[in-house]
This record gives structure tokens, C-alpha cells and sequence, in this order.
């Protein structure tokens, strides 16, 4: 495989791991110490009708929840003129990272034998997806595709120590709504919006805005990275294009998120991303498949480079 076609995946891959995880700021013991004092030590005057305390308190109980039901829409850039639109449901745990969601889809690459639905099994910065019986008869019957996004980045000279920080680190940072709430409460012109109806529950609708470099600053998981890695990170966020992050969050009654909205310009296009939560608390026991079931992309990467054809899902 060429050096300019490695540099590519480093880029793509480091951008999955950042789109997901990002904007995810605390976690780990000192993530949790900056998150839960760090309102009553700040200096920064929240907008008017904002209460630190009230998001600050919607943090601590979602974090303590460490799992929750969820359903999810993504609205991404596609390849040509139709855009991308995920729907997902499942069930997901932030202490440690783990999901297991069914996917369906508009705009997807299609061909003969493709499930219409797809099941993803997400463990730390590790993916399992189902392949179907088409796709296993093409891999000796193996049914699960292994995408390890931080062994990717490694292999192909990227950041693989800030996507393991960001995707798992055993504190489940890439998908703890928890951590969202710690950002929403960083967002300088964050703002009570009024109380609204969400699947027929009351809840406050907060919103606020943070730019790329605030974002990295505020994210605590990154402080084991050196100055260098932090700017690698930075520049590849901008390379996608991303300068903002905009966040409206539902919280309610019982001082849970109950949807949450982020949205992100990219040179490709804008990316939305909309999740429900319901359910906290709920079990979440996620497994890896079977090893002999499983096919590792990053292996058959490597078989490709060997051999210089270009990667490809599809066969």
C-alpha cells in the first residue's frame, strides 16, 4: 500500500475516534475532581437563567448511572449527493465503554446479500460488526469484522494513545452521556432555552457552543498526551474541518439527560447527531464474539500492503 493511501487511514481513522470522543472532557479521577468543582472555582459567569449547579448535578447522576437504553440518528456527508442517515438502537455502558447497538440505514453502499440491518458490538476503542451470512461465505465463514481503531492508528502512524484515552481508557469516555453534560457546562455562551417536552416528559433544554481549540483544552482525558500528540490531535480535528461543536441537551425531572444533539461542520458537509436516553441503569453486559468468528480489518490490511492492492470492505 502506498504511503500517501496509509496516511489517509491514519487521518480517517484518528477522525472516528475524535468525531466520537472528543467532546468527551473528564473522566478518570482527575477528570472527575475538574468536572464536579470545577463550576464553584470558575471564574466564567454562566448566562443569565443558567444554573452551573443544575447541570453540574445532572453530570454527577448521569455519571453515576453508567448505562443506559438509547436510540440514535446520524446524519453524515455521503459519498456523492445523497447524505449518509444512520439509525441506531441499543444498549451502552460508559464504566467501561461498551455497546451493543442495530444499525439500519439511507445512503449506505449497497450490494448483493448486504443485511439491511447491521449489529455492532463496541468494546473500549474495539468494534465487532456482523458481516451477515453474505458476508461470512466470503471470509471462511467468519461473521464479525474486528476493527481496532487505536492497533489502525498505530500501524498507520497516528495517534493511537490519544484514541485509546478517547474511545475507552477504562473509564468509557467516547460514549458517557455524562461527559457530555461536563462539556455543555464548559460551553462559554451556554444557555437555558425553557422548559420543553420530550417524549411526553417535561425537561430543560439547555445550549451552548464550543469551538475545536476549547473543546481540546477542556477535555481532560488528553492531559497524559505531550504537546506535540495534543497538536497532532488538534490538526487533524481542523484537517476534517471541524471549528465548533453545538450542543443542546434535555434534562429532565430526575436531573437526567433525556436527548441530546450535537452538531459539526465538516469540509464533506454537516453532521448531526441526535440521541435518546431512557432507561439508566439498565444491564449492560456486552461480550466480544468468538475469536474464531472473527475477521481483523487490520490484519487483512497488512496481507494488502504485502501485496499492494488497496483495501477494500467489499471482498
Amino acid at each position: 500500500m502506498h504511503k500517501s493511501t496509509w496516511k489517509r487511514l491514519s487521518v480517517s481513522v484518528t477522525a472516528v475516534a475524535l468525531l466520537a470522543g472528543v467532546a468527551a472532557c473528564g473522566g478518570g479521577e482527575k477528570g472527575d475532581k475538574a468536572a464536579s468543582g470545577a463550576s464553584a472555582k470558575s471564574d466564567r459567569k454562566p448566562a443569565a437563567g443558567v444554573s452551573v449547579e443544575a447541570i453540574n448535578t445532572a453530570f454527577q447522576k448521569t455519571r453515576s448511572a453508567k448505562s443506559a437504553k438509547f436510540t440514535m440518528t446520524m446524519k453524515l456527508p455521503g459519498l456523492g449527493d445523497q447524505p449518509l442517515t444512520l439509525r441506531s438502537t441499543g444498549v451502552m455502558g460508559w464504566d467501561p465503554t461498551v455497546v451493543d447497538q442495530r444499525t439500519t440505514g439511507t445512503g449506505l453502499p449497497t450490494g448483493a446479500g448486504a443485511p439491511a440491518e447491521s449489529r455492532t458490538i463496541t468494546i473500549g476503542a474495539v468494534t465487532y460488526t456482523d458481516v451477515g451470512p453474505e458476508g461470512a461465505a466470503k471470509n471462511d465463514g467468519k461473521r464479525w469484522l474486528k476493527v481496532d481503531l487505536a492497533a489502525m492508528a498505530k500501524e498507520s502512524g497516528g495517534d493511537s494513545k490519544a484514541i485509546e484515552q478517547l474511545m475507552g481508557g477504562g473509564r468509557g469516555r467516547s460514549q458517557d452521556p455524562a461527559e457530555q453534560m461536563a462539556l455543555l457546562k464548559e460551553s462559554p455562551d451556554v444557555k437555558l432555552v425553557g422548559e420543553e417536552t420530550v417524549d411526553g416528559k417535561k425537561a430543560r433544554h439547555y445550549k451552548g457552543t464550543l469551538s475545536t481549540d476549547e473543546a481540546m483544552k477542556s477535555n481532560k482525558s488528553l492531559d497524559g498526551l505531550g504537546e506535540k500528540e495534543r497538536q497532532q490531535l488538534l490538526d487533524t480535528i481542523k484537517e476534517a474541518g471541524i471549528t465548533k461543536y453545538d450542543m443542546d441537551v434535555w434534562v429532565g425531572s430526575d436531573d437526567l439527560p433525556v436527548k441530546l444533539v450535537m452538531n459539526m461542520d465538516t469540509t464533506k458537509g454537516r453532521m448531526e447527531i441526535t440521541q435518546s436516553l431512557s432507561d439508566y441503569g439498565a444491564k449492560a453486559d456486552v461480550q466480544a464474539p468468538p475469536a474464531d468468528q472473527t475477521v481483523d480489518l487490520l490484519e487483512r490490511i497488512k496481507k494488502m500492503k504485502e501485496t499492494g492492492d488497496t483495501p477494500s470492505l467489499a471482498s
